[in-house]
C-alpha cells in the first residue's frame, strides 16, 4: 500500500523527499456530532436535537465516501432518507435543562441503503478504508516545543476528530509511562527511524506520520510539516499553512484540513470512476489450505472484484478468471490492504498471500489534480 503522505501527492500538497493492535473502525459510523437546541420543552428540543444530528452526521457520511467533484449531486439528507439509513445511534456528553438539549452522537447507518441512493444518482464512492497510521502530534511556539507534555493543543486537536471511523484512519498514541522512553521529542523531531518504528510496532500499525505544527507569537497562524516514515527510503515530506481567530480554531482547521486531505488522496487512488475494468486470468500459489483460503477471502471481500471464477485447482495453486472494476492498480492496491499479493511477470498474473508489493501506477481519473514530482 502506498504510504499516507505519498498518495498525498494527488491531493496538492507540496512535497519533496527527504500497546494495543489497531483496528479498522467502521466507515459508516459518524462520531462527535454535537448537537445544541433550543425549544419550547425539554423533549421537543432533544428529538429536535437528535434528528438534526442524525441529518448531520448522514451529510458526512456522504461527503466521507466521495470526491469532492460529486458533491454538489448527493442527494439530500433529509428525514426520510436519514429515518431509512439510520441503524442505531449513541448518546454521549448530554446535557439537559428544561428548554435546552446537549449531547455529542455516534450514528451508525445501513451501508446498503447508503450505497444504494448513490448509485442511484451515479455517484463512484469509496468501500476501502486505509490501513491504521500511527501520528506522533509535535507543537511548538516561541519558547516551547511539547510532544508527550501536557498540554499539546495539537494532540488536543486531532482527538476532536472522528479518527476511527476515517476513510484513512488515524491513531494517536497514549502516552503511558513505557512510551515516555521509547521515543522522546528530539527522535520525533529528527525522524529515528528506530525509535518510530517500535512505536508504531506497538500499535500494530505499519506507518508512522509525525506531523509538527509550528505556531506564530499570535497563535493565529499554524505551519504544518508532514513526514512519513514507511519504508527504508528517504522520508516524504509536504508542509501547508492556516490560520484561524485563536489557536484553538487554527489547529482544530489544521488538523481537519490534514485529515481530509489525507482521505481525499486516499480517495482519488481507490475509488473506480466511469466504466473502467477488464479481466484477467491468474495462478494462485499457496502452500496450505490457509493460505488459498485467505486469497479467496481476499478477492471476496475487495470492491473491485466485480466476478470470481477458480478454472481449475490442485493441491499447491488455482486457476482464477476475475473480473474486476477500474484497473489491476486499484485491484492490487485493494488486495495488498487484504495481505494477498498480485503480481504480473512474463509468464502472466500470479496471486500470493503475503504483502503486495508496488506493481502499476494507478490510472490519471477525469477531475484529478496534477501530480508532482517526488526527489528521492
Amino acid at each position: 500500500m502506498k504510504s499516507a503522505i505519498a498518495i498525498l501527492l494527488a491531493a496538492g500538497f507540496l512535497f519533496t523527499a527527504g500497546t494495543t493492535k489497531a483496528e479498522a473502525a467502521d466507515i459508516y459510523r459518524v462520531s462527535g456530532v454535537h448537537v445544541d437546541e433550543t425549544a419550547a420543552s425539554a423533549t421537543e428540543a432533544r428529538n429536535t436535537a437528535q434528528a438534526k444530528g442524525q441529518s448531520k452526521a448522514l451529510g458526512i457520511l456522504l461527503r466521507r465516501l466521495t470526491l469532492p467533484e460529486d458533491w454538489a449531486n448527493l442527494p439530500a439528507a433529509d428525514a426520510d432518507f436519514t429515518q431509512r439509513a439510520v441503524s442505531s445511534f449513541q448518546i454521549n456528553n448530554e446535557k439537559a435543562s428544561s428548554t435546552r438539549y446537549i449531547a455529542d452522537l455516534s450514528v451508525a447507518f445501513q451501508p446498503a441503503v447508503v450505497k444504494g441512493a448513490l448509485a442511484a444518482r451515479g455517484i463512484s464512492f469509496g468501500e476501502v478504508q486505509a490501513k491504521p497510521t500511527l501520528l506522533v502530534a509535535v507543537f511548538e511556539k516561541p519558547g516551547l516545543r511539547v510532544f508527550w507534555e501536557d498540554p499539546n493543543p495539537w494532540r488536543d486537536a486531532w482527538n476532536r476528530l472522528d479518527l476511527g471511523n476515517a476513510m484513512t484512519p488515524v491513531i494517536l498514541p497514549l502516552g503511558d509511562i513505557e512510551e515516555f522512553g521509547m521515543l522522546t521529542t528530539a527522535q520525533a523531531v529528527s525522524g529515528d527511524r528506530a525509535a518510530l518504528s517500535a512505536m508504531a510496532a506497538r500499535y500494530g500499525a505499519s506507518d508512522v506520520l509525525v506531523a509538527y505544527a509550528t505556531a506564530d507569537a499570535s497563535g493565529t497562524n499554524v505551519t504544518v510539516s508532514l513526514k512519513d516514515y514507511q519504508g527504508e527510503d528517504a522520508p516524504v515530506t509536504g508542509s501547508k499553512s492556516y490560520s484561524g481567530a485563536t489557536l484553538e480554531d487554527t489547529l482544530d482547521a489544521a488538523a481537519a484540513g490534514t485529515l481530509d486531505d489525507l482521505s481525499l488522496a486516499w480517495k482519488r487512488s481507490t475509488i473506480v470512476r466511469g466504466g473502467a475494468g477488464g479481466k484477467l486470468l491468474a495462478e494462485a500459489r499457496f502452500s496450505s489450505l490457509g493460505e488459498w483460503q485467505a486469497i479467496r477471502n481476499a478477492l471476496s471481500s475487495t470492491p473491485y472484484v466485480a466476478e470470481m471464477d477458480v478454472h481449475g485447482i490442485s493441491a499447491d495453486g488455482a486457476e482464477v478468471a476475475i473480473t474486476y472494476k477500474g484497473d489491476a492498480a486499484k485491484l492490487a492496491q485493494s488486495l495488498a490492504d487484504k495481505n494477498v499479493a498480485l503480481a504480473e511477470s512474463e509468464t502472466g498474473w500470479s496471486l500470493t498471500s503475503g504483502v503486495a508489493p508496488t506493481l502499476v501506477e494507478p490510472v490519471s481519473e477525469p477531475g484529478d489534480p496534477d501530480t508532482a514530482t517526488m526527489t528521492p
